[in-house]
């Protein structure tokens, strides 16, 4: 079906997080004299600002501690005209370098992939942690993309070997460092390779050279040429990226309370929104005889086109909302008990709560944040495939749930005798997560928790 430019428009007004769409809107007053006033969200620039940081600091206290509470600093406020100048200068001094993001976007245009294959190359990007590892399962972007496994993991391949910067989307740190060797022009790559994947333990833990040597039946000095060659390796690829890139400031546009019945519910606030006023005096012109047919035809495109955006305005509004209303809903007991009760939950279900397609929520949820006694979450984060129970075909725990438990379980072992994956196999199964151990190791390095080897104290 062919979008009409008015809902290709809404859908690109709902996309944007509330500082881009502040510029977008002034941009657009500053071309359409049928603009009055843009009236832009209202925060106290004095106050500490909230950045993502922050954000993951506050998510991590709260999967650590059921019983955590955010103390928040205040955001809202007016200010005056005072304050009005300070914030459109912070505005407008913010740098903009191109962000790994964006790096990586860039590249999928001249990959040559088909609209299959650059879907699922967004998603890929779209899940990296922030050190540029692939977060996820390649069956979990296979299930969301609703594409064969065999094809993510060719589209998967193609990123890691063709994208820059080498490294990036690695599952592990072996892989990682493999994609970088694989990237060097040195005669000593194929032994760095198989000192990478046979004896990483020993290159970590560090003057080690001769046990390798020994290991791999080569000479001492191969191994040393080897090693110094993997030392010169980037370990964070991204870093340069993390170094320009400028602190996305967060304003949380749903608020998480309390009702009287003691349900959590989601309400929009108000000091965030974004709404333009139109300058209805210019309808006066279209009467006046002494106007130009072709003036008139500009006035009215005008009118339209403010139309059209205050329109959209709204309907952000009300799509945020309600899709903040179904997800508070879906996630009671997260609100109540922590990420421990997080229920698993995809776009199709919020989708089909609000009425809307499964993509408007994608665009509703992307970099759009609520703030509750948990702290500040983006709307995405509540999204997560679930793993099943012993003989349930339903999903009953999210994989965000059974990664805390992980945590969990190695934060309370023995130092001396940590838990080998297949222990933490065991404990999960005796609790009644069906799960495998290969995804058991996969969390653990989403987690980056080292392997019990290296635990060891």
């Amino acid at each position: 079906m062919t979008m009409s430019p008015l809902q290709r428009q809404s859908l690109d007004i709902l996309q944007l997080p509330l500082m881009a769409l502040e510029q977008r809107i002034r941009e657009e007053a500053e071309t359409n004299p049928a603009i009055d006033e843009v009236v832009a969200p209202k925060f106290e620039l004095d106050a500490p600002a909230i950045d993502p940081d922050a954000v993951d600091a506050e998510k991590e206290a709260s999967e650590n501690d059921d019983d955590f509470q955010l103390h928040q600093p205040s955001v809202t406020g007016g200010g005056g005209e005072d304050a009005e100048e300070r914030r459109r200068y912070m505005f407008e001094s913010i740098r903009q370098p191109v962000s790994l993001e964006q790096h990586l976007r860039s590249q999928i245009r001249t990959s040559g992939l088909d609209a299959s294959g650059v879907a699922i190359a967004e998603t890929i990007i779209a899940n990296l942690s922030s050190t540029g590892m692939l977060a996820v399962t390649t069956g979990e972007i296979a299930e969301v993309s609703e594409a064969p496994l065999a094809r993510v993991e060719e589209v998967l391949a193609l990123i890691q070997e063709t994208f820059d910067p080498p490294g990036i989307a690695a599952r592990d740190v072996t892989e990682r460092l493999s994609l970088q060797l694989k990237a060097t022009d040195d005669p000593n790559v194929p032994l760095a390779m198989r000192i990478v994947s046979e004896c990483l333990g020993d290159l970590a833990a560090g003057g080690r050279e001769q046990r390798i040597a020994a290991s791999l039946g080569v000479e001492r000095a191969a191994v040393d040429a080897a090693v110094r060659l993997i030392k010169s390796l980037t370990p964070n690829p991204i870093a340069e990226f993390d170094a320009i890139e400028p602190t996305d400031y967060i304003v949380p546009e749903i608020n998480v309370v309390r009702s009287r019945d003691g349900r959590w519910v989601a309400t929009y606030d108000d000091e965030t929104a974004t709404s333009i006023t139109i300058n209805e005096g210019l309808r006066d012109y279209l009467d006046d005889d002494g106007v130009s047919a072709e003036d008139k035809s500009y006035i009215r495109e005008r009118l339209r086109s403010a139309e059209a955006l205050a329109h959209s305005l709204e309907q952000r509004t009300e799509t945020i909302l309600r899709v903040g209303e179904a997800i508070v809903e879906a996630q009671q007991d997260f609100f109540t008990y922590g990420v421990s009760r997080l229920r698993p939950m995809t776009l199709a279900d919020i989708a089909a709560k609000v009425g809307r397609h499964e993509t408007t929520v994608g665009r509703a949820v992307e970099g759009k944040y609520l703030r509750s006694p948990r702290g500040i979450f983006e709307l995405k984060y509540f999204f997560s495939t679930g793993l099943k129970a012993k003989g349930d075909g339903q999903a009953v725990v999210s994989n965000k749930a059974v990664m805390d438990r992980i945590a969990a379980i190695v934060r309370g072992e023995n130092p001396s005798k940590p838990f080998s994956d297949q222990d933490i196999l065991t404990i999960l199964q005796r609790e009644g997560v069906e799960i495998k151990r290969r995804t058991v190791a996969k969390y653990r390095e989403t987690l980056h928790i080292p392997p019990s080897s290296r635990r060891r104290r």
